[in-house]
């Protein structure tokens, strides 16, 4: 006896076959779309870190700002201060100048001068005065430039002053201009 079936199985196996292609054609899709999305998982994951690094050294860079000004201030103050010393210290240097030099046109001058005027400028020195002869001037200059305050000693003038000494008529003084150059500390040792 021959059987025939009447049921329509070639369209059974096209579902079949359309079916497993589905299947075969989805899977690959499926994974790709699964992989995609690790992976842009994985970048989100590396930006926000990367988000968090870079706000750190935001941080960072502004406490590191804020210290920079906090130093630029104590260099400022420091210069002021340091300025300051130096001024208290050339004073301290410069305070004893004057009496030195006072000292030593005091004990440079031989006999037979007397000063009859002092005037300084800046270190320029002018000394006026009057001595019974030249000898007396040349002594008086050679004295001044051993001192260790005083340099450049240079005769100016000299000229005979007729007027002579009160209550002396017969002498006959010489009036004198020496410039020189001081210092507030000695220049020569010994």
């Amino acid at each position: 006896m021959i059987k025939i079936n009447l049921l329509p199985y070639r369209d059974e196996r096209k579902k079949e076959s359309t079916i497993r292609l589905a299947i075969a054609g989805a899977v690959p899709i499926t994974l790709l779309i699964i992989l995609m999305i690790a992976a842009w998982i994985v970048n989100q994951s590396q930006i926000t870190s990367i988000e968090n690094e870079i706000a750190q050294i935001n941080q960072q860079i502004e406490a590191c700002t804020l210290q920079m000004k906090e130093i630029d201030l104590y260099k400022s103050k420091k210069e002021i201060l340091t300025k300051k010393m130096n001024v208290i210290t050339s004073l301290k240097k410069g305070k004893d100048g004057p009496v030195h030099l006072l000292d030593e046109l005091a004990t440079a001058i031989p006999g037979n001068i007397w000063l009859t005027g002092i005037k300084q400028t800046g270190l320029a020195l002018v000394i006026e005065g009057k001595a019974i002869d030249n000898i007396a001037v040349s002594n008086y200059m050679i004295n001044l430039g051993k001192s260790p305050y005083i340099s450049n000693v240079d005769l100016k003038s000299i000229s005979t002053d007729i007027s002579g000494l009160k209550g002396f008529k017969n002498i006959v003084l010489k009036s004198f201009i020496i410039t020189c150059t001081t210092t507030n500390t000695p220049e020569k040792t010994g």
